[in-house]
């Protein structure tokens, strides 16, 4: 335990010499007795050309002592010079260990250095007493940049040094999109947050990037969204690459003003993009593995073009609306709707108003009914729901990411844990969760309203189903809560949708709802539907899975190799694209520069 005495500086640079005289040395027990009996390493692009998660001494030396160019894979990437990252506001500080009350571990940043590839790197150690003395129970290492290719930091001149030379901010940006389209490297397919941000770290690492987007505005996968529909996490951490919101936004931003944001995002970054533009039907991309470029024929606003990219991005977001079909549903008088489709509900004044499900679209959808003077509002629960009330998800988010924070070094420590370990720390404090929600749940319970933790037996809460399911089954409450619990909201739970009548749904335990709207909140088909569609079933077969944690530990195919040489997915919300659009750029950057080959992605399940 951390006592008032103890200097956690002294103790971090201690522990992080020993570990940096056994990398240099290429010393795998060494370096591995520097953890826990039961620690984790999880590193991005050091170890190898992918994301890898390992626990124990033993899986950690199994991995690193792995033969790799002669040698063992500790000693063939030269990892040296780890040093404090005193420069960042991650220093070395005091955290609480979880499951052990009252005692402190340290942790804090670290830089450090690779001979192979020629790269550098930040990480991130946390470390607890043990009876060997301090000891990691997770550390990080994670690539930032090649030598010689770093990103630029500093502002573009604006100005050229040579007065011959004049030219407009007009000519030039011409003359940019005109290389980009002559020669190009990566299109990305989806100009929503994940194919932005991507964008613009590509053209700041002088990468040429295009990308396509179906609809005729950059931010229109937004904008013709339900008119309720806002951010339910903080605009902070919300924020995009190199561009926070403006100071007087509002914490939870609503989705027009999202959407205008992102459109003056594109401009400002000066991302290339073509809107109204898709992958052409009736082809699929093809691969040329001797040109190591793609085909892939675009409608770019009604006329045909073929471009030849090295490498193709897939940002498209969660597949298309799951929409059930009922029997009778010709017969009902009333009108049936996916939430996605839901344009408001004025014209539903003193209408009876159903909607299947219990997630967050079905939420938004019961507090606009609500709101504009629905005669009844019911919500139909087929399974329990891991439901947080908005002001404990928000004290948990803004716990990393105060507002005004180094948003890199919150990025840093966020992503520092990995995924399994988290889920296991998750677990550790469910109980304070609950208790913070106590009133909250007890009252939905008593509404009939079920609530659960729990997926496939493991009670971890929130960030397990994030890490599983996408974020399915899951509700950051904004309000529904107090609206099931005085009675605004009825609940109807554990059944299913059977049969229209015509002023009805009807259920398969044969009771029914007298109804003038119903509404489904049935989510979204999987990532890979919407993949399978454009990329043809030989080249979906490679890919797999997306999304869920693999045999690595890490989230399938995201941000990291996928089985297709040349092609990448780009899931997420705003701060996975924020913080991984660097390692799928410093992978491609890698093969531009000949550094590395392609790699095989993690072997499909």
């Amino acid at each position: 335990m951390i006592t008032k005495g103890v200097d956690a500086n002294q103790i971090a640079t201690e522990w992080l010499a020993g570990l940096d005289k056994a990398a240099s040395a290429g010393d795998v027990e060494q370096f591995t007795q520097c953890f826990l009996p039961d620690g984790w390493l999880r590193d991005i692009l050091c170890f190898s050309w992918d994301f890898r998660s390992i626990e124990s001494r033993t899986g950690i030396a199994s991995y690193l002592i792995e033969t790799l160019a002669g040698s063992t894979r500790l000693a063939a990437v030269g990892l040296h010079d780890l040093t404090l990252d005193t420069s960042s506001t991650l220093k070395p500080s005091a955290f609480p260990i979880p499951g052990a009350e009252g005692a402190l571990g340290i942790q804090g940043a670290f830089r450090f250095t690779l001979r192979d590839p020629a790269a550098r790197g930040r990480g991130f150690f946390r470390l607890v007493p043990s009876q060997e003395g301090y000891k990691a129970l997770a550390v990080y290492t994670a690539m930032h940049e090649l030598v010689g290719h770093e990103e630029p930091t500093e502002r573009p001149r604006g100005i050229p040094l040579d007065a011959t030379r004049m030219t407009t901010w007009e000519e030039d940006r011409a003359a940019e999109v005109q290389a980009i389209e002559d020669d190009l490297t990566v299109l990305i397919v989806g100009g929503g947050q994940c194919g932005l941000m991507a964008a613009a770290r590509f053209r700041r690492m002088g990468i040429h990037a295009l990308i396509i987007e179906k609809t005729p505005r950059v931010g229109d996968v937004w904008r013709n969204r339900y008119p309720t529909l806002s951010l339910h996490i903080p605009a902070h951490p919300s924020s995009f690459l190199y561009q926070s919101y403006p100071k007087n936004f509002p914490e939870y931003i609503g989705r027009t003003k999202l959407a205008d944001f992102m459109e003056s995002y594109a401009i400002q970054q000066e991302i290339t993009i073509w809107t109204s533009s898709i992958i052409q039907s009736n082809t699929v991309p093809v691969f040329d593995p001797e040109m190591k470029r793609w085909t892939v024929v675009v409608n770019r606003a009604g006329n045909n073009v073929t471009l030849n990219p090295k490498h193709l991005i897939l940002a498209m977001g969660s597949g298309k609306p799951h929409i059930i079909r009922l029997p009778g549903q010709e017969k009902f008088k009333g009108e049936v709707y996916h939430s996605d489709f839901h344009l408001g509900a004025k014209k539903y004044r003193g209408k009876k108003a159903v909607v299947i499900g219990a997630g967050n679209a079905c939420a938004d959808m019961c507090q606009d009914f609500v709101s504009n003077g629905a005669a009844s509002t019911t919500l139909v629960q087929r399974s329990a729901t891991c439901l947080t009330s908005l002001k404990t998800s928000t004290a948990q988010i803004t716990g990393n990411y105060p507002e005004g924070c180094d948003l890199v070094d919150a990025d840093l420590f966020a992503n520092s844990l990995p995924p399994r370990l988290a889920v296991k720390l998750s677990a550790a404090r469910i109980g304070e969760v609950k208790k913070a929600d106590a009133e909250l749940h007890q009252g939905l319970r008593d509404k009939g309203f079920e609530l659960t933790w729990k997926h496939k037996g493991v009670e971890a809460g929130t960030l397990l189903f994030i890490y599983e399911k996408f974020a399915g089954s899951t509700l950051l409450d904004t309000g529904i809560g107090n609206l099931i619990v005085d009675g605004h909201v009825s609940v109807k739970q554990g059944v299913e949708p059977s049969h229209f009548e015509e002023n009805a749904i009807v259920f398969n335990d044969g009771s029914k709802l007298d109804a003038d709207v119903v509404v489904l909140c049935t989510g979204n088909q999987p990532i890979m539907s919407n993949i399978e569609a454009l990329m043809g079933p030989e080249i979906s077969a490679k890919i797999g899975a997306v999304w869920g944690l693999d045999g690595a530990g890490e989230l399938r195919r995201a941000w990291r190799p996928t089985g297709q040489q040349g092609l990448w997915i780009f899931p997420g919300g705003f701060g996975h694209a924020r913080y991984y659009c660097r390692f799928l750029a410093l992978q491609i950057q890698a093969e531009l520069l000949g550094v590395k080959e392609p790699t095989p992605g993690y072997p499909v399940a």
